[in-house]
């Protein structure tokens, strides 16, 4: 059996036994016939169903939700591949649908409802104190010398007087006695 996954707004977990898919055994599909899905076939996620050529082809469903990303140019659309894989190489836990505005570097992601593109968030190791450089302190020049306060206009420091002992004047001649 191959089966097709294509993007559809519901999304289902599949289990693939042999022509058996999630409890529908498809064996009973009438050859040469075309199936386009009814509820039974909707419930269970299988859309379309034909024999080609002695091989049975079946169209599975996964659901692209909203990116948890900034998408490339604003759209948050997936498509299927149109690539039919072996149904004993179907992988549950693999995004089959391709998100066309992911960035490159998105990661897929498996959530309960659907898949969805993520971008890897890298942390920033903490710095290592050790490793950081040691800033010199800036070199500070002493600040110019200040002058003293200007005291305003000084008073001339009066004279004292020094008694300096009895004053000998010369004494006039005529009281000078002969």
């Amino acid at each position: 059996m191959k089966v097709l996954i294509a993007d559809k707004p519901l999304h289902h977990d599949y289990t693939i036994s042999g022509n058996v898919i999630n409890g529908l055994d498809l064996s009973v599909f009438p050859p040469d016939a075309v199936f386009s899905g009814n509820e039974a076939t909707d419930a269970a996620g299988i859309y379309h169903v034909e024999w080609r050529d002695g091989e049975l082809y079946v169209t599975l469903a996964q659901h692209g939700l909203t990116y948890e990303c900034e998408p490339v140019n604003g759209s948050n659309d997936w498509f299927g591949t149109g690539e039919w894989i072996d149904a004993e190489d179907y992988d549950p836990e693999r995004c089959y649908i391709v998100a066309t505005s992911a960035p490159d570097d998105a990661n897929y992601e498996k959530r309960d409802d659907g898949w969805t593109v993520t971008v890897p968030v890298v942390e920033e190791p903490e710095p290592d104190p050790a490793d950081e450089p040691v800033e010199e302190p800036e070199s500070v020049e002493p600040p110019p010398p200040v002058a003293p306060p200007d005291p305003g206009p000084m008073d001339e420091p009066e004279e004292e007087e020094v008694d300096t002992g009895p004053i000998y004047e010369p004494a006039d001649e005529s009281e000078v006695a002969e």
